[in-house]
């Protein structure tokens, strides 16, 4: 039986300056870019799922930003990433991923400008400060991981709680805006996105020097209007899953390229160069193969299997869970290379097989207007 849950030391990982404000009895804790996070706190992870789709969440998350600054910033950007960089304005946000000289997904993340002078990732799951550094020599430009800290903030009245810390206008401060404003005397990076396909703002420190209690206590104080409170990446998880949103080296790795987890319009061959370019252009791997699945007998769960018809294996869970809201089992899968989307499968767990439907995604909210 596969062990999901090991007790380890935590002294070669970071604490989030939330850490406090998290850490009960029944806490656990997972590890991403060496920073504990709280994946499970003993919430009613259905009460809390219910409390997202209707007010909103407080969230520790362990997303890492990198700064970006210097002359030929841009410059370093445009080759480390796929989409145009240049066409990026100051105040806005954009999804972006790096693949590597093979075109294999290499990273992904938001792409920030909340100034003139720099621009900030916020990366996924993995060492690309390095891998930036090493493609970095000859550009006056310097990556650097400046101890920045987020939290999440998230659901239908997330905005309201925007507005009650801070001076933006929530009405004119649209999906994948950024600004730079001014919370409980400290000055953050916010922007309008976050990984619930809710509405909701993302808070970024500009280093590690702030009161991260705080803050916490300040956000749910002024929040308590909108209804706000702390909660843990279960029901985060639940709503993620629904709203198709990947999660590097969980759903995604260097092993697949954009086209296979259906991105391929986040790669523009209008661009002179990027790494992975010729790749890219050159290959015949275009075939998505990252998918969604529905089942109405099972909570499918990471590394279930599918198979078709014969009882051949062709594909695997990466992440799953019981949607509430579709009322049936919902996952993220993988089809083995070469394998047709539309092939009917079965899901198989330690309960047996399962009838299952291979489907696109995103589960509900195509058209995205939930966080808009």
């Amino acid at each position: 039986m596969a062990i999901s849950h090991l007790p380890v030391s935590d002294h070669r990982f970071k604490r989030s300056p939330f850490f406090a404000c998290n850490d009960r009895p029944d806490t656990r804790y997972g590890i991403y870019n060496q920073r504990l996070y709280p994946l499970s706190s003993g919430y009613d992870e259905a009460v809390h799922y219910q409390h997202l789709r209707t007010y909103c969440c407080l969230y520790d998350v362990p997303e890492t930003p990198l700064r970006i600054i210097g002359d030929d910033q841009i410059a370093l950007l445009e080759k480390l990433f796929t989409r145009n960089i240049r066409k990026m304005k100051v105040g806005r946000a954009g999804y972006a991923f790096a693949c590597n000289h093979n075109g294999g997904l290499l990273m992904d993340g938001v792409l920030m400008r909340p100034n003139a002078e720099e621009f900030i990732y916020v990366q996924g799951d993995g060492d690309f400060l390095n891998w930036a550094h090493a493609h970095a020599d000859g550009f006056n430009a310097q990556v650097e991981d400046f101890d920045s800290w987020v939290v999440q903030i998230q659901g239908p009245t997330s905005l309201q709680v925007l507005e009650a810390v801070s001076d933006i206008d929530a009405s004119a401060f649209s999906y994948y805006s950024v600004a730079e404003t001014e919370i409980n005397g400290a000055s953050y990076y916010v922007s309008r996105t976050g990984w619930t396909g809710e509405r909701g703002f993302e808070i970024y420190s500009k280093g590690s020097d702030f009161d991260g209690s705080g803050l916490w206590n300040h956000l749910l104080e002024k929040g308590a209007g909108a209804h706000l409170i702390a909660s843990d990446i279960s029901s985060m998880h639940i709503r993620r899953l629904e709203a198709g949103i990947l999660d590097y080296g969980t759903d995604m790795d260097q092993d697949l390229n954009p086209f296979e987890i259906g991105f391929g319009h986040f790669v523009d061959f209008e661009k002179a160069d990027f790494i992975g370019r010729s790749a890219l252009a050159s290959t015949s791997r275009k075939t998505q193969r990252v998918m969604g699945i529905r089942s109405h007998s099972a909570k499918p769960v990471r590394g279930d299997t599918l198979v078709d018809e014969s009882g051949t294996r062709v594909g695997h869970i990466s992440a799953g869970a019981w949607s509430p809201h579709l009322q049936c089992g919902i996952a993220l899968i993988r089809l083995n290379l070469g394998i047709d989307p539309t092939t009917e499968v079965q899901l198989v767990n330690s309960e047996g097989s399962h009838r299952a439907e291979i489907c696109a995604l995103p589960f509900i909210d195509p058209e995205k207007r939930l966080p808009r």
